[in-house]
């Protein structure tokens, strides 16, 4: 699934612009794209905390507060979500492009400028690999390797922590585990699998991640799993 979030405190734009996107969005009928439109970036914030947007729309400032400023904050723990900037302001595009948005259109949106953003984004994350869970509602959840941060269970419940939020899953950790065959992906613990790639530090028994969470370490394989941490970081230092 591909999740696009609009964030436009012009409402009659913002739905003119989702519109378009799902015209465009049946060009590639292979892909299931999902659009929310938000006309506050706190709510659009409570939303990324419950799932994962692969891309965000936003106008450069809505309800007085700067979208250039929120995704200044969001870069903290998330440099790769793609963010398109579609705007009235043209005198706004210098700043904007200090955060690194994937694209910067005026409005009113030019249909082609947006197919080429669109497009690019959605073969981008087609290319990226990704695992099929079951959701605990009984569908099936589409997950980017990439995007993962750790994944905890609780039981039969997997909680799959992502760069852009929580998405919950059903399942277990070594059936998980196998769809995992990247060397970023290690068994810290009977409850969680820890993405390396986004591991900042290994101490008193726990991962500090990029995001600050921590992760916790099996306190009887604390050394194990700092020696594999260390050798992994050595490794990717190296490349």
């Amino acid at each position: 699934m591909f999740r696009i979030a609009i964030c436009d405190d012009m409402q009659s734009q913002a739905t003119e612009l989702a519109d378009l996107l799902r015209l465009l969005a049946g060009e590639i009928p292979s892909q299931e794209v999902v659009i929310d439109v938000f006309r506050g970036f706190k709510p659009l914030q409570k939303a990324m905390s419950e799932c994962a947007y692969q891309l965000l729309i936003l106008e450069t400032r809505v309800g007085g507060i700067s979208g250039i400023d929120f995704v200044r904050r969001l870069r903290l723990t998330d440099e790769e979500i793609d963010v398109v900037f579609c705007s009235n302001e043209a005198d706004s595009a210098l700043a904007a492009y200090s955060v690194f948005p994937t694209g910067y259109l005026l409005k009113p949106v030019d249909r082609k400028k947006l197919r080429d953003v669109f497009r690019r984004v959605a073969d981008k994350y087609r290319q990226k690999p990704s695992i099929v869970l079951k959701g605990i509602d009984g569908g099936e959840k589409l997950i980017s390797v990439d995007d993962i941060l750790y994944i905890e269970v609780f039981g039969v419940e997997l909680d799959v922590h992502c760069k852009s939020g929580v998405v919950l899953c059903a399942g277990t950790l070594v059936e998980t585990g196998n769809l995992l065959t990247s060397k970023d992906f290690y068994r810290s613990h009977r409850s969680f699998i820890v993405n390396l790639r986004y591991a900042v530090a290994i101490e008193r028994c726990q991962f500090r991640m990029i995001n600050g969470d921590t992760v916790a370490v099996a306190k009887n394989r604390y050394a194990e799993v700092k020696a594999a941490f260390e050798e992994y970081a050595g490794a990717r230092k190296s490349t």
